[in-house]
């Protein structure tokens, strides 16, 4: 079994360098890095939880279906396309992966954490950069920290996973702004973060005024509620913005210079140079780190490269019997009232245990009709994803935090209504602003 997950890890490592050797125009054989992902999914299939492979099998099934009516009824078909769906946004998530190698907050065991509201404003913060940046993990390093006193608050359980998922609005280090990219590749990523950097900080801001405003009277109405002057948390150093701020400049300097690549082709290529050369110049062995991401992380991606490949299967299944099967939306455009629509109907579909990117799939196919401004379909993707996730009890983030730390991802869920129902009234609004800007 281990054996397999090494291979697995190595066979994901040899996906993305395929799929950046194919972006910097090199000759590399088509559909390469979709076969060696799915032999990676086959090697790590074993691993899976059952949700994880039910769900998977699911989305195959239906994707195939859609392939099987679609040939009947006189489309085409391409094996290359249907192996390699998908390819060009796992390989950014592998490339993001390389960011953990050096960029993790650091975990000063013999300091006394910090109390109050202060430290609630510094573990949002904390929590929001760095899993803009390392993603998931980020949410470990820090609770794991915070769980060593005890066993994580209701307060704690919230600013940690509210805090992570606010980066999924901006953040083009993140699997979120991977999918919307994937299918809205010509969205405008500095009018997209007009509108969805405010997004991030209101639900931030509305985090920190939510839990600081609980006293002492409603922590006797509510017994599992802790006042903010209790609130134990995790330091944010002003040092530790230097490396995402460096990596958000670096990815717009390189789209600037090279048009040509899109955004999700810039992160591809950049974050593992990045990294390997902060390897290089804090004087850190690159071989040593390239083993451990190929033996540890990359095989610890199985959940999400299952997820992603169907995902695509399902996605291309969609979009040949749409065309072939002549369907049409009732609606010939789409404007602030379809986008608020699509995005209402994500977020439900989170709610009832449906993962926004297979919701963001079947939008995308829908919708492709419609010849959708990609700036507005992107924000209304990113902000499904940023609320529908934290509040989902069956997303990832949430049974991640359930089986780590033990908290009930239905309690999760019931915690985050009223900032889901906040959030929305937010995200509605932004639709709206940037449709106007947009002209749309």
């Amino acid at each position: 079994m281990l054996v397999g997950r090494r291979v697995a890890g190595g066979l994901i490592l040899l996906g993305m360098l395929l799929i950046s050797a194919q972006l910097l125009g090199l000759p590399v054989p088509q559909g390469g890095a979709g076969v060696a992902y799915w032999l990676a999914a086959g090697l790590l299939w074993p691993g899976l939880s059952s949700r994880n492979r039910l769900q998977a099998s699911v989305l195959l099934i239906i994707g195939l279906a859609c392939l099987g009516i679609s040939v009947w009824l006189g489309g085409d078909f391409e094996l290359r396309r249907l192996l390699g769906s998908n390819a060009n946004l796992l390989s950014m998530l592998v490339a993001v992966s390389f960011l953990s190698l050096v960029s993790r907050p650091t975990n000063e065991q013999d300091k006394p954490l910090p109390r109050g509201r202060a430290a609630l404003a510094s573990t949002l913060a904390a929590v929001h950069v760095f899993g803009s940046v390392i993603n998931l993990s980020s949410v470990f390093i820090i609770g794991d920290r915070l769980a060593q006193l005890a066993n994580l608050s209701r307060e704690q359980s919230i600013v940690l996973v509210r805090g992570f998922t606010a980066a999924a609005f901006w953040s083009p280090f993140f699997a979120a702004m991977a999918v919307a990219l994937s299918v809205a590749p010509e969205a405008k990523l500095t009018q997209l973060w007009l509108v969805s950097i405010p997004l991030a900080a209101l639900g931030l801001g509305l985090t920190y005024w939510q839990l600081a405003r609980q006293t002492s009277s409603l922590v006797a109405k509510h017994g599992s509620q802790t006042e903010v002057a209790d609130f134990i948390g995790y330091p944010l150093h002003l040092g530790a913005l230097l490396l995402p701020c460096m990596l958000a400049i670096a990815v717009l300097l390189f789209h600037q210079l090279w048009p040509v690549l899109s955004i999700l082709a810039v992160i591809t290529l950049l974050a593992p140079l990045f990294s390997l050369v902060v390897l290089v110049v804090t004087q850190r062995s690159v071989l040593a780190g390239i083993r451990q991401l190929t033996a540890g992380r990359l095989p610890q991606m199985g959940n999400e490269l299952a997820l992603f490949l169907a995902a695509g299967v399902l996605a291309y299944g969609l979009e040949s019997l749409l065309l072939n099967a002549n369907l049409s939306l009732p609606v010939q455009h789409f404007g602030a009232l379809a986008a608020s629509i699509t995005y209402l109907a994500i977020v439900l579909l989170a709610l009832l245990g449906i993962h926004p990117i297979v919701c963001i799939a079947l939008a995308a196919s829908l919708l492709s009709p419609l010849a959708p401004d990609h700036t507005l379909l992107a924000l209304v993707f990113l902000s499904s994803w940023a609320v529908g996730t934290s509040t989902g009890p069956l997303s990832g983030i949430n049974l991640a935090f359930q089986g780590r730390y033990g908290v009930d991802s239905f309690k999760m869920m019931r915690w985050n209504l009223s900032y889901l129902t906040l959030m929305s009234v937010c995200v509605l609004i932004g639709i709206g602003l940037l449709a106007h800007l947009l002209e749309v």
